[in-house]
């Protein structure tokens, strides 16, 4: 595959959403570049794509899609093997179930409880929001965050009125995931599946497993440290580890070429 054909990727490192496109393309051993972008300077390079400002984004066989969930149909149906995507009716429909509380219920609360232990610190929540990127990048992003913290608030829901409700859920959720889990270890049929990576994937924004690509810079804020050890005791959290350490495989991201003298 030349590298102007291959499926590229524009990402958010610490996202769940994100992460949900990262592992169906390893998962499905397609070879994909990564373009990582940083939380608020994402929004221009989002637009000019693809009309809004959500990652991720993926541009696969010339379409530019969004939404994590459009994006895992689209690269079923252009890559079927290893499936996602259970065959039989009733066992698809409730992989799609799944997928939506995860999406639209429990992701919007842990990101709202991830991001409430960094807000307050500047420090911290930019070595977060910017790791990985240079150094001018991440002195603009420190710099701005003073006019940026009330829309970051604001957008994610961060004001205590709000992260109280999402902490004080944080339970149920895990108690849930575990209710959900099959005999088979699977939460659909008998097999790995859309449902299983998306509910780990959405864990991880408070599990953060060893498998996930990016590790978050250290160290970690005293609350998050604080809830990660909290539900460690929590079976569902034991699922998300073993889920990962299982399926989550190896990287197919690929290095962007080289650009010669001559372009």
């Amino acid at each position: 595959m030349n590298a102007e054909d291959l499926p590229e990727l524009w990402h958010f490192r610490v996202s769940h959403y994100n992460e949900k496109v990262r592992w169906a393309l390893d998962f499905k051993g397609i070879p994909h570049l990564r373009h990582t972008l940083v939380p608020g300077f994402h929004i221009p390079v989002a637009r000019r794509l693809s009309g809004q400002n959500q990652l991720p984004i993926l541009r696969l066989n010339g379409r530019v899609l969004n939404d994590s969930s459009r994006i895992l149909e689209a690269l079923e149906q252009a890559c079927p093997t290893p499936r996602l995507f259970p065959v039989a009716g009733d066992e698809l429909q409730r992989a799609l179930e799944i997928q939506a509380y995860f999406d639209e219920e429990v992701a919007p609360d842990l990101r709202r409880v991830f991001w409430s232990t960094y807000i307050d610190d500047a420090a911290q929540c930019g070595r977060m929001a910017t790791d990985g990127a240079g150094r001018a990048l991440r002195w603009l992003w420190r710099a701005s965050f003073p006019m940026t913290a009330p829309l970051y608030r604001r957008n994610m829901g961060l004001h205590p009125e709000q992260v109280a409700p999402a902490r004080a859920k944080i339970r149920s959720y895990f108690d849930e995931l575990e209710g959900l889990v099959g005999p088979s270890g699977f939460l659909v049929g008998d097999t790995f599946s859309i449902a299983d990576l998306t509910a780990a994937a959405v864990m991880t924004a408070i599990v953060r497993p060893p498998e996930f690509p990016y590790p978050l810079p250290e160290p970690w804020p005293q609350e998050l440290v604080a809830i990660r050890r909290e539900i460690a005791e929590y079976p569902g959290c034991d699922w998300v580890l073993d889920i990962y350490r299982k399926f989550r495989g190896k990287s197919h991201e690929m290095d962007a070429p080289r650009k010669t003298a001559s372009g």
